[in-house]
């Protein structure tokens, strides 16, 4: 890349078969093609010598420029600590969907568009892509475009990805989400990638062992493992428990209690106890979202819950759906509807057919407050 170009690619390298697959798909689309790592914490799964090693040789074997960034300081600013906020206050957090936010297609984003600009591979005006190895694709809606699921089900991330900006999303490129996992795997065999053969990790990138190690690194054990007590919705105690960042919600085993079983329905951070109820309790019909995000206006969606048009469709992280009743942007007061599991801080996605419309952080609701979701089983 002698000369500025018209339309450059920033793939986003990890050094594991997804992103790789997906530089090798690329490279047959567009001539003007760059390799890009972050480092976001020190030595963890995914930040260290042997897997960014990959994917600089990745890059030297493909002849493209190749980027390492330096985000640890802002990943611990914007992710870890708001994973940890989170836990504080009694919620479950979703890293994976915050990092994605606010670091990889957002300053990762910047920072690739930006050393383009500066090594004058484009010019500021210039067609910038950015691109992923994420199960999930780019669409259009009505002229708006969206996210949209990947076409392997099971590997579908689309949900991971709705933190994302809606005027970037026509910059970004999912170059997986037309393929199953079986055939991404197959063609990074048959290309011969270093990557073909190294397992998936599941766990959070961050995190090597327990999430409450990490936690008790940050507030001390003193304050993550002060016990408190385990009460029901009545306010009748049960037990103890061993600090109430030990447990998420939703949890079923490892509570202690007799005459069960109990779910961990909420952590009350204030005062140190967990709450726990029947299984019946987890159970809601409506739902508020919190830090919502819409690629399709409020209008859009609610028209498709007219008589003779499709039902949008919630989905949670879980991949388990429902569908709405009606879905309303602030003021909606009454629903009557069979009921679903949703504790709070869940992700929730609301899709019609296979297009994210909107999503956010659940809140149990019966108040007016908010975006207002009223679900059909």
């Amino acid at each position: 890349m002698n000369k500025e170009v018209e339309t450059a690619v920033a793939v986003g390298l990890s050094g594991g078969v997804d992103s790789s697959v997906a530089l090798y798909l690329l490279s047959k689309e567009y001539d003007h093609i760059v390799g890009a790592s972050h480092d976001i914490c020190t030595n963890s799964l995914t930040c260290n010598e042997q897997t960014l090693g990959r994917a600089r040789d990745l890059a030297a074997r493909f002849g493209i420029p190749y980027y390492r960034f330096d985000l640890i300081d802002e990943f611990t600013e914007s992710v870890i600590a708001d994973f940890a906020g989170e836990y504080r206050h009694g919620r479950t957090p979703n890293p994976c969907i915050r990092c994605n936010e606010r670091i990889r297609f957002n300053r990762f984003y910047q920072l690739c568009h930006d050393r383009l600009v500066s090594e004058h591979i484009i010019s500021d005006q210039a067609r910038f892509l950015f691109a992923s190895g994420h199960y999930a694709r780019i669409g259009e809606y009505e002229g708006y475009p969206v996210i949209m699921k990947g076409r392997d089900l099971s590997k579908d991330q689309s949900y991971m990805l709705y933190r994302i900006l809606p005027s970037r999303l026509m910059s970004i490129r999912f170059p997986l989400g037309e393929y199953t996992k079986e055939e991404i795997v197959k063609i990074a065999v048959r290309e011969g990638f270093p990557s073909s053969s190294v397992k998936e990790s599941q766990d959070i990138c961050f995190i090597p062992g327990k999430y409450t190690d990490k936690l008790i690194e940050i507030y001390g054990r003193e304050v993550v493992s002060a016990e408190g007590k385990i009460i029901d919705e009545e306010g009748r105690v049960l037990g103890t428990h061993r600090g109430y960042m030990h447990y998420t919600l939703g949890q079923r085993q490892g509570l202690g209690l007799s005459d069960g079983p109990w779910y961990v329905k909420r952590l009350d951070a204030d005062h140190n106890s967990v709450v726990v109820g029947r299984k019946e309790a987890l159970l809601h019909s409506r739902f508020s979202l919190r830090e919502e995000n819409w690629f399709i206006p409020p209008r859009c969606v609610q028209n498709s819950q007219q008589p003779g048009s499709s039902r949008s469709k919630f989905d949670t992280t879980h991949r388990s759906s429902r569908v709405c009743s009606s879905l309303q942007k602030r003021g909606t007061r009454s629903c009557s509807a069979p009921r679903h599991r949703s504790l709070r801080g869940s992700q929730l996605s609301v899709t019609m057919g296979s297009i994210c419309s909107a999503a956010g952080s659940s809140i149990p609701s019966q108040s007016a407050s908010g975006s207002l979701l009223s679900v059909l089983s």
